[in-house]
């Protein structure tokens, strides 16, 4: 085999191994940005106003108007625009791709369902009364999304789907 030969397969053989060492990388940098937006997401919603928004939420009952709710709530209401706000955040980052539905599901998924139940007719009265049908329109396409994948997987507790885990 001529030496020119040799030296051409080595040259193929270094580019391929390039190609495949830039595709590793590519892959480590991707889910290193993806452990970054689920710290981020994990960690910029850990503030007393939005749990103090939640517990509002939660405590609300079902079908109240946007009139109900203010009546209810008072000043509080700041803070249940604020979790909607954050609903509505989350859901433009899962139709992007840039976090995982499975990983909301995780951290918020039944404070973002309960949220939709509770404040549905509320959202149909801000948009009514503002005449704009896109107010909160991903907090409602991610909570629909998040029912629809609850009636083909119906949630399993943590404490019950992991119970074999092991470290």
């Amino acid at each position: 085999m001529e030496l020119s030969v040799i030296l051409d397969l080595v040259t193929a053989g270094a580019v391929i191994l390039g190609i495949l060492f830039g595709l590793l990388q590519l892959r480590h940098y991707h889910l290193s940005q993806e452990r970054d937006a689920t710290l981020t997401l994990l960690n910029s919603f850990q503030t007393v106003e939005f749990f103090q928004g939640i517990w509002i939420i939660q405590g609300l009952p079902d079908g109240l108007t946007k009139d109900e709710i203010e009546d209810r709530v008072g000043e509080e209401t700041r803070t249940v625009y604020l979790v909607m706000g954050a609903w509505e955040s989350i859901g433009i980052l899962v139709y992007n791709h840039e976090i995982p539905i499975e990983l909301v599901e995780n951290a918020h998924g039944d404070s973002i369902l309960i949220s939709w139940q509770k404040l549905k007719d509320h959202v149909t009265d801000v948009r009514a009364d503002l005449q704009r049908e896109t107010l909160f329109e991903w907090f409602q396409w991610l909570a629909e999304r998040m029912i629809e994948r609850e009636q083909v997987n119906p949630p399993r507790p943590a404490y019950f789907a992991h119970r074999d885990w092991r470290p």
